[in-house]
């Protein structure tokens, strides 16, 4: 298995973007002690994208809690995919990782409630991996400078 499909990253994920100038990639191990990683990465795509202080906070808060509710059902030794897309939005972020058996977060838990709360929007779908029992789940969110209230 190469690391591409370990880390749900597809050949169609990356031609996206033609220009990559405003796209940054981190591949991690789907661990939970890896997170504090990408809220630092998080906190520098948005701070230079020239979010507020309170979107700053929202959007770390929400890629965390992306992150967690993906490295729980991780496969062991998977990685963590986070890609950060600047959009006119603001900042579209897609968070992948590959499962042992077919995985989608359930919308009706208060981690999802968290996550449609801090973003502009928030998907979730799993794409199964032929002639294997796992699959890929990806949660991507739309991250704005003015997603808060407060």
């Amino acid at each position: 298995m190469d690391a591409y499909a370990r880390g749900g990253l597809t050949p169609q994920t990356r031609s996206q973007s033609d220009d990559l100038s405003d796209r940054v990639e981190l591949r991690l191990p789907a661990e939970a002690e890896q997170i504090p990683l990408v809220r630092t990465l998080t906190h520098g795509v948005v701070a230079r994208a020239d979010f507020g202080l309170d979107a700053i906070s929202d959007a770390k808060m929400a890629v965390d809690e992306a992150c967690s509710q993906l490295v729980q059902p991780a496969e062991l030794g998977a990685v963590l995919c986070c890609v950060f897309h600047e959009i006119p939005e603001g900042i579209a972020v897609s968070i992948s990782t590959r499962t042992s058996k077919p995985y989608l977060p359930s919308e009706t838990t208060f981690g999802w409630h968290v996550l449609t709360t801090l973003t502009g929007s928030v998907t979730a779908r799993c794409e199964p991996i032929p002639g294997e029992l796992g699959g890929t789940t990806t949660i991507e969110l739309v991250l704005t400078p003015g997603t808060s209230d407060g």
